[in-house]
């Protein structure tokens, strides 16, 4: 009878693997519908209105080609895809391919990079649904009897992958690979968020759930009666009916923490919420019994608790004799018995309206590290200290859970923000003032936190470019601050509910960014002007120093010609090879007349006076050339050439073996290295990772990277130019200012010591949102060290 029970569950259980596979090889093809002709479209509206004609022209025949390919490119992405499923029923078989970036050709790096990118981006966005997805295709696969945990065949990394296998290099042109993929990343989440909710709406129907895998391993089966009584028992809440918020990508069924985790992870139903009725089927994925969608907050709950109990708040380490479990414990029992006020969110904005516009400098304090609490923990005495105002007792009023989670993504957003930017005491103090108006639109709309077009994100996003490393010393860095406190104050003053003020702000701020983009991009033109033009310079001077000291190396010679040879000829070397360049005729001509100079010498010292004189005459015209471009008048250049002339006709002049006293100066400034980065051991012999060295060779203009100083603080980047004599890389940060300068060997060098990070500069609010993600999901002993450092 079990055999029976475990082959009728075999046989229901590959059922439904059949089921997904079809559904998600069905919705995911369909990305790739109508595609090409899209981009057809958009390279003919970029041809009329853009003055690059070849470009145009290479864009237009690589679309066509294509396009004639679409049936074969949808073809090989299906067959990807269903690869995906059956690596996923026989784990055994499969076989990663590590992939090696020194091995992959420009076309190939860039177009992995661009999949990176699309993936990582996914995988935050989906994080919820494809955790739940990943539990209920584990019981799956123990109900299949798969050992081991298999890769989740509908992961982002599947699509993505099976898209960036579809070209070889030469099949995207740079102008055609940035639509593309900008298609494809407009497209695949909208697919992706269909075929989550579809997945597991089909792995809910057939009972397949996370919470009853060890069952299933142990019995060859899945308990469906035992989910269901569990999903009844949980509870369900209801949100705001009027304004219900749904997520970018769609939303998920969230699963709560499991009665053993204590009182934590249970919600407690306010007035006007309701719980799930008795069948314990959910009205909708992703929303509460009523079928109002679920908020970023209620998604990121469990995170958040699990962060309170590890000490995420904390700023010194918990005593080490006291368990995780044991505070756990403690919070549960301390919350059970509170008694007093709850604050509700009304009350919590009144309150927050009241703060508005008040001193900031606590939260600045706190952001610039001169307090040892948490932003959020300041957040909250503040308002516990304005709870006076509305008749409440500070001592007995306490945050709902609503309130505290808002509270905690701003602050965990804020130092994110302010730790991951360069930001001095000028730019903390706009942040002091913005914190109290953007805890009152998290705890009204906080799809501020996945929704990229949000106004509030919009001002952030540009504030941080306006602030980042900007000391305000020039002119134009001193005006932007000013537009940016402009934009803080005007947001203060005026954001009662109406969320138009951020985007008022953000675009009068984003101009005056335009405006100084365009300055910047000039400066960092005549920087690269600059730099080039020394890296001639020196390469000339070298040019010349190794042709100098090659012909008067044991070499006996007369003073005046020696003279001639280390000073005129020289600068004459240097000026030609500037000027004409190094294959020109001109340059050989200066070469030649060095090498007449050496031989008439040698001839005069063997009386060869017929020979010396014929020469003498032949070099007149070259030898006043030379004089003239070192800036001698014509009686200087004729007492030069009188000298000259005296001591050869003399056979028993002196002559000696002369050592060359070395060319000018280098005259470059020292300021090519930012402090905190430079290379103690100088640049002349840097012993870096050749497989790293030869990476960072393949590195382009525009390529983000990140850069940490001694204190852990890191600050945005990217290449503005690339020398093409040196290899040597202009760095500048968001607003186009010098970092450094440096060759691929001294970047090498940083990024091996981990000081640099190569990788691609996102928005200042996604780079928050990752750290925000890495803090609420990194290990107890970690959290800890970031509260301390922070």
């Amino acid at each position: 009878m079990k055999f029976r029970a475990r082959s009728s569950g075999c046989r229901a259980g590959e059922r439904v693997l059949e089921t997904l596979k079809r559904d998600a090889v069905t919705e995911l093809v369909g990305v790739l519908s109508g595609f090409w002709s899209s981009i057809e479209e958009q390279v003919r509206l970029a041809a009329l209105a853009g003055h690059d004609f070849s470009a145009a022209q290479e864009d237009r025949v690589a679309v066509i080609a294509l396009s004639h390919r679409a049936l074969e490119l949808a073809t090989r992405y299906r067959e990807a895809i269903e690869s995906a499923f059956e690596r996923w029923h026989a784990p055994g078989e499969e076989q990663r391919q590590v992939e090696s970036l020194e091995l992959m050709s420009e076309g190939e790096l860039e177009i992995h990079l661009a999949g990176q990118q699309i993936t990582e981006l996914l995988e935050h966005q989906f994080l919820h649904p494809l955790a739940q997805l990943d539990e209920r295709l584990e019981a799956l696969a123990a109900s299949l009897g798969i050992e081991g945990k298999p890769l989740n065949p509908l992961r982002p990394e599947v699509a993505v992958s099976a898209f960036v296998d579809l070209f070889q290099p030469d099949d995207l042109t740079p102008g055609l690979r940035m639509m593309v993929f900008h298609q494809f990343d407009k497209r695949l989440p909208k697919v992706l968020a269909e075929v989550y909710a579809k997945a597991n709406t089909t792995l809910q129907t057939a009972a397949f759930g996370g919470h009853g895998v060890a069952a299933a391993r142990r019995g060859g089966g899945y308990a469906p009666h035992a989910a269901a009584s569990r999903d009844q028992a949980r509870a369900q809440r209801v949100g705001e009916s009027a304004g219900g918020w749904v997520p970018d990508g769609g939303t998920v069924e969230h699963i709560g923490a499991s009665p053993a985790a204590g009182s934590g992870g249970q919600h407690v139903p306010r007035d006007g919420e309701q719980r799930a009725s008795g069948d314990g089927q959910r009205a909708g994925l992703g929303a509460d019994s009523a079928g109002v969608p679920l908020r970023y907050r209620d998604l990121v709950r469990e995170q958040l608790q699990a962060w309170r109990a590890r000490g995420g708040l904390r700023a010194e380490p918990a005593d080490p004799g006291t368990s995780v479990a044991e505070e756990v414990e403690a919070l549960a029992e301390a919350a059970s018995e509170a008694a007093g006020q709850v604050l509700g969110t009304e009350d919590m904005l009144n309150i927050a309206s009241l703060l508005q516009g008040d001193d900031p400098d606590p939260f600045t304090r706190a952001l610039a590290g001169e307090d040892k609490r948490a932003l959020a923990e300041v957040i909250r005495a503040e308002i516990l200290g304005g709870v006076r105002q509305l008749g409440f007792d500070p001592e007995k009023t306490r945050f709902s859970a609503d309130e505290e989670d808002a509270i905690d993504l701003v602050g965990i957003l804020f130092q994110s923000l302010c730790e991951a930017n360069e930001l001095l005491q000028r730019a903390r103090s706009m942040y002091g003032k913005l914190v109290v108006p953007y805890v009152k639109v998290a705890l009204t709309d906080d799809s501020m936190f996945n929704r990229r077009s949000h106004p509030a994100r919009q001002l952030l996003d540009a504030l941080t470019e306006a602030c980042d490393g900007n000391t305000g010393e020039t002119t134009q860095d001193k005006e932007t601050l000013d537009k940016a406190e402009h934009a803080v104050d005007r947001v203060v003053e005026e954001y009662q509910e109406d969320q138009a003020v951020f985007e008022l702000a953000a675009a009068e701020l984003r101009d005056q960014l335009d405006q100084q983009r365009r300055r910047s991009e000039l400066a960092e033109k005549r920087v690269a002007e600059a730099i080039h033009g020394r890296e001639r310079l020196q390469m000339a001077r070298r040019n010349a120093e190794s042709l100098v000291a090659s012909r008067m190396a044991d070499r006996p010679l007369t003073a005046p010609v020696g003279h001639f040879l280390d000073q005129h000829w020289r600068h004459y070397l240097t000026q030609t090879w500037l000027r004409d360049g190094p294959e020109s005729e001109r340059h050989h001509a200066a070469i030649g007349l060095g090498d007449a100079m050496v031989q008439v010498d040698a001839d005069a010292a063997q009386v060869r006076g017929a020979a010396v004189a014929d020469q003498l005459l032949a070099l007149q015209v070259p030898l006043g050339e030379c004089y003239s471009s070192c800036g001698l008048d014509a009686a200087a250049a004729r007492d030069a050439m009188a000298r000259i002339i005296s001591a050869l006709a003399m056979p028993d002049t002196e002559r000696s073996v002369r050592t060359p006293n070395g060319g000018e100066a280098d005259d470059e400034p020292g300021d090519d290295s930012v402090m905190p980065l430079r290379l103690a051991g100088g640049t002349d012999a840097v012993a870096c990772d050749p497989a790293i060295a030869a990476r960072m060779r393949r590195l382009r203009v525009g390529q983000g990277l990140r850069l940490l100083d001694r204190g852990g603080h890191e600050t945005a980047a990217r290449i503005a130019w690339i020398s093409p004599l040196t290899s040597r890389f202009l760095i500048v940060n968001r607003r186009g200012v010098r970092k450094m300068v440096v060759s691929p060997e001294e970047l090498a060098l940083l990024v091996a010591s981990g000081r640099v990070v190569v990788r691609s500069v996102d928005a200042p609010f996604d780079e928050a949102m990752k750290q925000l993600w890495q803090r609420l999901n990194q290990a107890p002993g970690q959290a800890l060290k970031a509260a301390n450092a922070g």
